[in-house]
């Protein structure tokens, strides 16, 4: 066929397997009069024992049809014996040579990809069941609420479509600049949400959920002599479900569920700029300064039962700024027959203890609600790293 192929073909397999057992103990909600308003009870102990086998096969081919235009065709076929089937992925991707002098570059791809399906999902009707109960200031019950976990519709892989193009262009031969926007929109996503009709409910499982993330970013690359200054700006989205099931069965998993909701997503930061350099300095030095500032990110407003106060991830945390540095010198380590080249330094994250938050007191009927906890401090670690 016209211009050149590199062939490309293959096939991988795997097994997986995940066994064990899962207890969970009752969970009280303390109200701000520090009385237990609510309690979450669960079943016995679950035990479980699932197996997985996935197998793809792929075929690719690096395209030359002209000197400045490179195509790369492929498809993946993914069986996953979870879900019973078998998904077609097919990408393509391009980079496009614009000037006789090399100097700007257009490239981009899409594809279709599929996700597995983690083990801990098919545990889902296995684990424990809960029971709420609603309590009064007295401790009594109230009514409650016995919901059964279940996967409605079944166990479908997720799948993105995702592209992305890319302009670079060199505008001196010590400044190089470049843009790109990418877009990747994700269904069948694992969704949670609890179901209630009178006094039973479901704990569902589905594959409804959806997200997408975009962004648009420009980076420039400016080289002096043997030092390199980059700077980047990246505008983006992250929208989608937000009840994902890792949110709630992960290590550090949640004991309340409220109904699925769509709106911002954990790490949704729509403004980010990035400095970052490499710098000889005296005695044999190297100096490697980043600068990270980026909008902070959502979260929502509850009140003392724990349920969600208007739209999920409505409220921000302050913007993140840190200033962090390392500094490294070559050193040799005597090693018999032949020394090793190795690093020796120290890096400090936030070298200007900016304050940056990772939590807050969310709970609208708390006297410290809106109190911001939990930030970082200036932080020093010593660096040794091998060269080979």
């Amino acid at each position: 066929m016209f211009g050149s192929h590199q062939l490309k073909a293959g096939i991988d397999f795997a097994h997986s397997d995940y066994d064990g057992r899962v207890q969970l103990l009752p969970v009280s909600i303390i109200g701000v009069s520090n009385l237990a308003i609510e309690r979450i009870e669960f079943g016995p102990t679950a035990r479980f024992d699932i197996h997985q086998n996935e197998t793809a096969w792929y075929f690719a081919d690096k395209w030359t049809p002209l000197q400045r235009l490179n195509l790369d065709l492929g498809v993946r076929f993914d069986r996953d014996s979870l879900t019973q089937s078998t998904n077609v992925a097919p990408r393509a991707g391009f980079a496009l040579m614009l000037t006789s002098d090399a100097k700007t570059l257009l490239k981009g791809g899409v594809g279709l990809f599929y996700d597995r399906v983690p083990l801990n999902i098919a545990s889902f009707p296995l684990l424990p069941d809960r029971t709420v109960v609603n309590l009064a200031p007295t401790g009594q019950s109230i009514d409650s609420v016995a919901y059964v976990n279940t996967i409605v519709g079944g166990l479908r892989n997720p799948l993105s479509v995702g592209w992305n193009v890319e302009l670079d262009r060199q505008i001196t031969s010590d400044l190089t600049v470049r843009a790109g926007f990418q877009q990747r929109n994700t269904a069948r996503d694992f969704v949670i949400t609890p179901e209630t009709e009178f006094d039973r409910g479901i704990l569902s499982l589905s594959n409804t959920g959806r997200t997408f993330y975009r962004e648009f970013q420009v980076t420039g690359v400016y080289k002096i002599r043997r030092d390199t200054l980059n700077a980047s700006y990246v505008r983006s989205k992250a929208f989608g479900n937000l009840n994902d099931f890792n949110q709630f069965f992960s290590n550090n998993a949640l004991a309340v569920i409220e109904p699925d909701e769509r709106g911002r997503l954990p790490f949704d930061a729509p403004d980010r700029f990035l400095f970052w350099g490499q710098f000889d300095g005296p005695l044999k030095l190297t100096l490697m300064p980043v600068l990270d500032v980026h909008t902070g990110f959502p979260y929502s407003v509850v009140d003392q039962s724990r349920d969600f106060v208007g739209p999920r991830n409505s409220q921000r945390f302050d913007s993140f700024n840190s200033f962090d540095l390392q500094v490294t010198r070559p050193i040799s380590v005597p090693f018999p027959h032949k020394d090793i080249r190795a690093r020796i330094g120290f890096s400090v994250f936030n070298l200007f203890n900016h304050f940056n938050p990772r939590d807050v007191q969310n709970d609208i009927d708390s006297y410290r609600f809106g109190a911001l906890f939990n930030g970082v401090g200036r932080t020093f670690r010593g660096k040794f790293v091998l060269e080979f």
